[in-house]
Parts: structure tokens; sequence; C-alpha cells
């Protein structure tokens, strides 16, 4: 078990408070551990109504503790760019990860060739790296465009797409923890302690894929199931490495999950969710998978049940998607998601003006006791604080937790680029 650090910030912070709340107001309590939950593609389009239906007891008690808000999105809405928003309080421009892919000639000659991104080519420090060099311990797992996984104080499992995963013809490229690539964890001993908890696509069984959709027991094979199982089973090999590092080490201070399977099903069975909307398409189908989303929703309810099952009193719980979902899909930037439940949350409280992508790499900072920095985008979203806790945050900014060294490299080469590069042309993400 890794030792837990010593917060130096935090606990003078805590010392200080007393001499900034009013006399015989009781000290506010510093945030002990904070839990950032990454949820691509939800929205309360689709959560309102399972909300008022009682199918999402765990998102509903975290509302009632705390408070939820719509969170603005970024155009153009790729996932790799705006997830690295979320951990450096940055636009594109500044941290550098624009894009699925970026163009190179890295091996010395003319001819062009596409790459996915990789995390080297962060051009900005994000919150593990942040929150490292402080002093305190962070884990994050499946965090898009964490591969190879970096050195950082606590523990990194990073993401990547295999090529034996394809997800099916029309499957956003989403990656998971694979083997034979390298790189996929810090510390890289850890892998071996992971690798009985990968889930490959072809291991989700009929009785599992029964739960979503109307299957025969011989459709397992079919594109638009393939690519659900793909999903799931990312989301299944993630929700195993949560509950391992948490019981492995339970006194980090940050841990930051990210789960792709709503974003998947929403852009392959939303015209079962609202046929009227689409061209015709067979009709006979809609039953078997009019159900596929909303019951996706209930099993992420219950993946996020599994971590708060840790949950202890000081925590605070982050919930957050990077865009909404429609019909027409998320290029246009839809409102995604921010739930936030916990120590120092207000219950009940607004956040005006709306919060954005970029506001929640500073906000976490200052749960933690950090300032945020001038060099970053976003803002503090104190309005959610209590005001206790709104008055005993540091409020002043560090001008960068970057240096002059910081890295702008070449992509690291890996024997999925191209099947990414077909993929993404399928999605009409690339021409």
């Amino acid at each position: 078990m890794m030792a837990r650090p010593r917060r130096s910030r935090i606990l003078a912070l805590a010392l200080a408070v007393v001499g900034v709340v009013d006399c015989g107001t009781p000290a506010p309590r510093a945030t002990d551990r904070v839990f950032l939950i990454g949820v691509d593609g939800a929205t309360w389009t689709v959560l309102d109504p399972l909300l008022a239906e009682g199918r999402l007891p765990n998102l509903a008690s975290l509302i009632e503790e705390g408070t939820r808000v719509s969170l603005e999105s970024m155009v153009p809405t790729k996932s790799p760019a705006l997830w690295t928003t979320v951990v450096t309080g940055k636009t594109f421009e500044k941290h550098g990860i624009d894009d699925f892919t970026v163009v190179t000639r890295d091996d010395g000659t003319k001819n062009e060739r596409v790459m996915h991104m990789t995390s080297n080519l962060r051009q900005t420090k994000a919150l593990w790296n942040i929150v490292g060099e402080e002093g305190a311990g962070s884990a994050f797992v499946g965090w898009w465009v964490t591969w190879p996984a970096e050195e950082v104080r606590g523990y990194m499992v990073s993401s990547h797409v295999p090529l034996e995963q394809t997800g099916g013809r029309d499957a956003p490229t989403k990656g998971t923890l694979v083997e034979g690539v390298g790189g996929m964890t810090w510390p890289p001993e850890l892998f071996e302690e992971l690798r009985p908890l990968i889930r490959p696509a072809e291991s989700v069984t009929y009785e599992e894929a029964k739960r979503f959709m109307d299957l025969a027991s011989d459709e397992l094979e079919r594109d638009i199931v393939e690519g659900f199982r793909w999903a799931f089973a990312a989301d299944e090999t993630y929700r195993a490495v949560t509950d391992l590092l948490l019981e492995r080490d339970p006194d980090l201070d940050l841990y930051g999950i990210y789960f792709n399977g709503i974003d998947v099903v929403s852009h392959r069975y939303w015209k079962y969710l609202e046929p009227r909307l689409y061209p015709p398409f067979p009709r006979e189908e809609l039953p078997r998978f009019r159900d596929v989303i909303p019951r996706y929703y209930e099993y992420t309810d219950e993946l996020i049940g599994d971590i708060l099952a840790w949950r202890r009193r000081g925590d605070t719980v982050l919930l957050v998607s990077d865009h909404g979902f429609h019909a027409h899909g998320h290029k246009d930037g839809p409102a995604g998601v921010l739930i936030a439940s916990g120590t120092n949350i207000a219950k009940g409280a607004t956040s005006t003006p709306a919060p954005r992508l970029v506001d929640l790499a500073p906000t976490v900072l200052a749960l933690l006791g950090l300032p945020a920095a001038e060099d970053m985008d976003g803002r503090v979203l104190d309005d959610l604080f209590t005001l206790e806790w709104k008055r005993a945050y540091p409020k002043g900014r560090v001008d960068t937790y970057d240096t002059d060294d910081w890295r702008e490299q070449a992509p690291v080469a890996s024997d999925v680029d191209g099947e990414i590069l077909r993929r993404l042309k399928t999605l009409g993400y690339l021409q």
C-alpha cells in the first residue's frame, strides 16, 4: 500500500480557517478525497425521466445530497480534446490535444501518416501532475489520452484501442485496458496485477447482453451487438480496476474514473429511442433495441454505486459528462451534466454563469485546498461551495504549474493507428 502523502497546504489551510470564519461558526472540514467521475455523453434528456421513475438511485442520492447543473461543452465535440480540457482547465489550443489523431512525418520522410493522440503530446500539466507535485496522491483510470501511462504519485491505468476489439463498423473509437502494447499502467508492474481483470469483447455473454436488448442466442456477432459488447467489456474492466485500486489504496487524495458506454450506445441506438426523427429502418427491430440506452444508464448508475460504496465522510464527488446527446448526435456541443455532492458542496446550489469544462480542474484544485493557475482558462465554481469553504479555499492563483521544458513531442507509434483512422472516417469525424 502506498503511504498517504502529507498535504501541507491543506493542513495549513484547515488550521488557518479558524481565523477566517465568524466567531462561533465551526471551521469547515478540509475535503478528504475528491472523486472525479467521467460519464461520456450523459445527458439530462435521458437522465431526468429515469430519475423521476426512481431507476437511478445512486445518482438520485448524489443530487439529493448536493446539486445538479448543466455543463457547457465545447466544439468540436471530440472526446480526446474535451476530456483533456476537464483535467487541465485549458482550451484545446493550450493543451494541444484537439482531435483523435495527429498528422506527422516523424519517420524521416516526406510521407504524412495519421497517428492517434498520445499522452506525451499534451503541452500542459494535468491534475495528476499538479497534485502529485504538491504532495498529494491520485489514481486515474481509463481517462482519454493517457497512453503511454505517465509517472505519477499514485496510479495511472491508461486507455488504448485494441485491434482485436474493433467494436463494429460504426463504433466510436474508445479505448480499454489491453495486453501486448506496453505502457498501460504506472507503475508498470501494476499491469500484471490487473491482467486478470481485463474483459475482451468476446467475453461478454448472451445473458449479459440480454439484460439490455431482446436477442436470439445466435445474434451476438451482429455488428450492432458487437459494438455494445465492446463498450460493456471496457466499462466492466475499469469497474473492476477501480474497485481493486480503492481496496488497495483507499487514502489517495484524488480519484478520476472514466466510463465510455453511454456515449457508445447513444451513437448506436438513439434511432430506436426516437425513431420518428430518423429515416425509415426495419421497424420490427424497434422493440428489440429501444430500451438499450435507458438500461445502460441504469447499469452506469450501478457502476457509480460501486464507487460510492467506498465513500466516507469528508469526500466530494463530481460527476461530469463532456457533452450531452440528442437525435443529431453531439457535434453541435449540447450541454453535458455536472453533479456535485459531498463535503463543502452546498445542497441545491446553482451556478451563474453556467459551468464550463474548463472550470472543472480549478474547482478540483480548490476542493483539495490548492490554488488554480493564472494560465488556466476556467474559474473555480465556488458558487457550488458552502459559505464556509467559499471563504476558506485559496483565492489567489499561481502564475502557472507548467515549466519551460514541458513537452511537445512526436506521437508514440501504435499498431492500431490505421484501425483508428478507418473507424473515425466511418463515423464521419474525418474526411
